[in-house]
C-alpha cells in the first residue's frame, strides 16, 4: 500500500521538530533560511509511490520577507519515473502534475495568501542521468509568504521503477537553479538546504502480520465467518521495514477454509487450518490461519488483539479524501480527512487548542500526547494526524461527527500550561 504507513516502523523523527523529514541530511544553520526536500519513507519497494514533501524554513517576516520562490529538486531518472503522476495541460502547453498527486497541505496555503503552482518536470541536462521537478510559490495581496511550523509548503508523487537494482539513491535541491527572492525584489543568498535520502529496491524477506501488530510466529486464530486486515511487511537487509500489503500478490493454499485474500483482507469460510501468502517479485511471505467454531475456548486471547487492529488510509486516497471542518471547544483547527470511513485529525492543532503538550517516545518511536504515546498516527505532507475516536480515549475528551456538515466537534477541558 505505502511504505512505513505503520507504527512498527514508523518515522523517526521527533514530532513536533521533524515530523515527515525523515532520512533528510542536515546542510543548514538553524537561523537562516533553509530550503528541505523530505519524504516519509526512507525505504521504497521497485513499483511504489513515495511522497515527496517541498518546504522553506526560518524564513524572515517583516521588510526582509518571502515574496516568491522557485524551487527545483532533482532526482535520478534510473530510479524514479513520473509515469501516472503527470498529465499535460493544454493551456501551459506542457506537463504538469495532476491535481490528485500533487497536495498543498494547509488552508493558509490556499489563494488568498499564496499561489502555488502544480510542479512540473524538467531536464536541464540531458546527459546527467538526473532530472528535475519545478516548484513556483508566490505570495499575493501583498503579504508574504511564511512557515506553518512542521508544515511542507506542496508535496508531490514519485514512483520508483519496477526494475530497480538494490541502492541508495539522493533527492535533493539544485541550489544553482533554486531561486528566492524578498519583497523588495532581492535575491536571497546564503541559504541552506536538506536532502531526502532513501533506500530502493527488492526485501530480503516479506512477514505477514495481522493489523499494525508486530510479526509472529503463532498461527493467526479466527471464527468462522469472520474477517481480518492481514499486511505485508517488508524486511531489508539495513534493517528497514516497509509495508507493501497492496502492491503483493496475495493467496490461500485452501480456498475452502480461507476464501482467497484481496489486497492482505482475508474471510474464514470454512473450519480448519490454511496459509495464507503474499508475493513481490520473487520474494514470498507466508503464514498460517487456524479458523474455529464461534464462541471456541481458542479465540478468547484475541478479543484484546481487535481493538488494536487499525487501517492507516493509503496516501493517495487521502490526498483526495473528503475534507473535515474540525472544531475543537468552538474553536477552528486545521482540517481533518475522511479516509475509508474513519476521520483524521492534525495531533498538533488539536493538541495546541486544547492546552496539551506533544512528545516523542524514543522507544516505541511514535508521538506522545498529554504523556500518552499515540500508537497509531500517520503523517502526510508534514502533517501527523491521528484518528478522531483515539481522542477520547487518551484525553477524555467528547468527540461528536455530523456527517451531514462532514464536521468534528471536540470538547474537553483546556489544560494550563
Amino acid at each position: 500500500m505505502y511504505l512505513l504507513r505503520k507504527t512498527t516502523a514508523v518515522l523517526l523523527a521527533l514530532l513536533v521538530s521533524i515530523a515527515s523529514f525523515v532520512g533528510i541530511a542536515s546542510a543548514s544553520d538553524s537561523k537562516k533560511v533553509s530550503v528541505d526536500v523530505a519524504t516519509n519513507y526512507t525505504t521504497l519497494v521497485p513499483g511504489q509511490s513515495v511522497l515527496v514533501s517541498v518546504k522553506i524554513s526560518n524564513i524572515p517576516s517583516g521588510r526582509n520577507g518571502l515574496h516568491s520562490g522557485k524551487v527545483v529538486l532533482s532526482y535520478d531518472e534510473n530510479v524514479f519515473t513520473t509515469e501516472g503522476n503527470i498529465r499535460f495541460d493544454d493551456d501551459l502547453g506542457k506537463y504538469i502534475w495532476r491535481d490528485d498527486t500533487f497536495f498543498i497541505p494547509s488552508k493558509s496555503f490556499e489563494t488568498t495568501d499564496y499561489r502555488i503552482e502544480n510542479p512540473y518536470p524538467e531536464d536541464s541536462n540531458p546527459a546527467d542521468g538526473r532530472q528535475e521537478v519545478v516548484l513556483s510559490i508566490s505570495a499575493l495581496n501583498n503579504k508574504t509568504i511564511n512557515s506553518t511550523t512542521n508544515e511542507a509548503f506542496a508535496s508531490f508523487f514519485l514512483t520508483v521503477k519496477k526494475e530497480v537494482k538494490t541502492q541508495d539513491t539522493l533527492i535533493n535541491i539544485v541550489s544553482k537553479e533554486t531561486m528566492l527572492e524578498d519583497t523588495a525584489g532581492n535575491p536571497v543568498h546564503g541559504y541552506g538546504t536538506t536532502s531526502a535520502h532513501l533506500l530502493v529496491g527488492a526485501p530480503k524477506r516479506i512477514e505477514i502480520v495481522r493489523g499494525t501488530l508486530p510479526p509472529t510466529s503463532n498461527p493467526f486464530k479466527l471464527s468462522i465467518n469472520s474477517g481480518v486486515e492481514l499486511n505485508a511487511l517488508a524486511v531489508f537487509d539495513n534493517g528497514d521495514t516497509a509495508y507493501v500489503t497492496e502492491l503483493s500478490s496475495w493467496e490461500t493454499t485452501d480456498p475452502q477454509v480461507i476464501k482467497a485474500p484481496v489486497q492482505g483482507n482475508i474471510q474464514a469460510i470454512g473450519l480448519g487450518k490454511a496459509s495464507v501468502t503474499a508475493t513481490l517479485g520473487s520474494v514470498t511471505g507466508k503464514h498460517d490461519v487456524a479458523v474455529y467454531p464461534a464462541n471456541a475456548p481458542e479465540l478468547i486471547e484475541q478479543e484484546v488483539v481487535h481493538v488494536i487492529i487499525t487501517r492507516i488510509p493509503n496516501e493517495r486516497s487521502f490526498a483526495v479524501a473528503t475534507v473535515v471542518q474540525v472544531n475543537v471547544n468552538g474553536k477552528t483547527a486545521e482540517p481533518g480527512r475522511l479516509s475509508d470511513g474513519t476521520v483524521y485529525v492534525s495531533l498538533r492543532s488539536v493538541s495546541k487548542l486544547l492546552g496539551v503538550d506533544v512528545g516523542y517516545d524514543s522507544t516505541k518511536k511514535a508521538p506522545m500526547i498529554d504523556g500518552k504515546t499515540v500508537t497509531h498516527f500517520y503523517t502526510f505532507s508534514g502533517v501527523s494526524y491521528i484518528m478522531a475516536r483515539d481522542i477520547s480515549s487518551l484525553l477524555g475528551a467528547e468527540v461528536k461527527w455530523d456527517e451531514k456538515k462532514t464536521t468534528l466537534t471536540i470538547e474537553a477541558s483546556v489544560r494550563k500550561k
